[in-house]
């Protein structure tokens, strides 16, 4: 099956009718530091590239994937943090009660979808290293709020404004990303960008079980009151050192930290090969977006590894939380981080492995073998405790799913820019939006630990999810052939005029 790296000059034959070269621009007697050849020996860089390419991305990797890593991981760090306090004290202390944890989940969530949209579209008139650094100010504050609590209600409202500070940062950034690199560099860097996600969320277990063993009544304070103070401590700061690294797209505005000559050749060798980012949006904009086949499969594909991702989440903790008598507190908030590791692992590989192939369908197919084989287990219960946290741990492969999807995706949309913002925030969007309310039903609180709807549901959807894998490839290899076939078919016109 074809990808681009059957032929070197793929992507760009789809993308334009004309191929722009950088070979002109790069100085290859600029001497290389012991960083860039590190990273050209880990294949981080084509052997191939000039250095003075090389020094470019390397400053947009430096400004780019710090913050947006950084971002993530404190966005996933906040989220996590909410099971954490709850199964470490949070219920009892302010009465939680039934699915109440669910229900701040979906409030969460419906804040986050409602204006994830409206915020990418402010994004679209504001530069996006003062509106996602700003962003990110609001929900450290709002995180803050979260240990001064003093009932149900004080949850429902912090979470609804986290939400709503939270919309933007994940397709903001991904967009950001998709606008200053080539196709066969996103896949690597999207990953390493997403590997932030569940770092965040193995951070908030081990921190939980420091604050819990460590600052327990402090100062008269719960130690779930101090995750949260401590969470805030290390969002705030990071989301201002965003105000001074990160960049906005290209075509707007140069970086304070590239030259003239830099941020030429940072847009020079995208000619061709990505549309410029003007975001321009408009009536016709969504005429063609869903004129196109791209919204409603990358759509449909984000909404069901949303929803396969859910077991090894608050599932997982909920299930331990239920077994006191096997698993402390500090088990509780640890134990899932193992499945974190495998996702981080998976696609980190993935993301090479996608970046040097081309094949992000091989790296999914091989990703959701063994969440199928994980569901299945937890589906069949009467494994064992073993079985069934092999169970848990397998599904951790499903974090390939994300990195993946985004990255094909950025790569199928490359040439239409505002294409690309309109799906991508659409898949977070309607993806979230189904999961919040799906998982108040499939993984209630009070269910626990046994979840036998909504292990059945994920096994159905994960099986799925393989399904149109395969569907987006055949479309995609169809859509390569129908161009390849119209550029030869204009370029035998050409040549018989001349």
């Amino acid at each position: 099956m074809a990808d681009y790296k059957d032929d070197s000059k793929t992507v760009t034959r789809v993308l334009s009718s004309t191929i722009h070269e950088p070979a002109d621009t790069p100085d290859d007697s600029v001497k290389e530091g012991v960083w860039i050849r590190f990273l050209t020996f880990l294949h981080w860089y084509p052997k191939d590239m000039p250095s003075e390419e090389k020094k470019l991305i390397l400053r947009l990797d430096l400004s780019i994937l710090i913050f947006g890593c950084l971002s993530f991981f404190t966005k996933y760090l906040d989220q996590a943090s909410l099971t954490n306090a709850y199964v470490s004290g949070m219920r009892e202390d302010l009465n939680f009660k039934g699915n109440d944890l669910n229900y701040v989940t979906a409030t969460f969530w419906a804040s986050y979808c409602t204006f994830m949209i409206p915020a990418c579209y402010f994004m679209t008139h504001y530069p996006a290293n003062y509106v996602l650094p700003g962003l990110e100010v609001g929900w450290g504050i709002c995180t803050f709020g979260l240990a001064w609590s003093q009932n149900l209600q004080n949850v429902y409202a912090m979470r609804f404004f986290t939400g709503i500070f939270e919309c933007c940062s994940f397709t903001g950034t991904i967009y950001v990303i998709g606008s200053w690199y080539k196709p066969g560099e996103i896949g690597r860097r999207v990953s390493l960008f997403f590997i932030a996600s569940p770092l965040g969320t193995m951070f908030a277990g081990y921190l939980q079980a420091a604050a819990y063993t460590n600052l327990h009544g402090v100062h008269g304070l719960a130690g779930w009151r101090w995750l949260f103070i401590v969470d805030a401590i290390i969002t705030i700061p990071i989301a201002t050192i965003g105000f001074f690294v990160f960049p906005d797209v290209p075509s707007r505005k140069k970086p304070r930290f590239l030259t003239t000559a830099n941020h030429d050749l940072a847009s020079k060798r995208l000619e061709g090969v990505t549309a410029p980012p003007q975001l321009k949006l408009s009536k016709s904009t969504f005429k063609r977006v869903f004129s196109r086949w791209h919204w409603y499969l990358l759509v449909l594909q984000w909404t069901l590894l949303d929803q396969n991702v859910a077991p090894g989440g608050q599932p997982f903790s909920l299930y331990l939380k239920a077994y006191p008598k096997i698993y402390s507190i500090v088990q509780v908030n640890t134990l899932p981080t193992i499945t974190t590791a495998i996702s981080i692992v998976a696609a980190l590989t993935a993301g090479a492995f996608a970046d040097k192939t081309g094949k992000f369908w091989l790296a999914s197919f091989a990703a959701t073998l063994p969440v199928i084989a994980g569901i299945s287990l937890l589906v069949a219960w009467n494994v064992g405790e073993k079985g069934r946290l092999a169970g848990f741990f397998l599904t951790g492969f499903q974090g390939v799913m994300s990195p993946m999807t985004m990255s094909w995706a950025t790569v199928i949309m490359a040439g239409d820019a505002e294409e690309r913002a309109v799906v991508t925030a659409s898949m977070n969007a309607i993806g979230q939006a189904i999961a919040a309310g799906t998982q108040v039903v499939q993984f209630p609180a009070s269910g626990a630990p046994n979840f036998d709807a909504g292990f059945i549901s994920a096994l159905a959807t994960t099986v799925v999810q393989l399904v149109v894998v395969f569907l987006i490839l055949f479309l995609w290899d169809r859509d390569k052939k129908k161009a390849f076939g119209s550029s030869a078919d204009q370029g035998q016109e050409h040549w018989s005029t001349r």
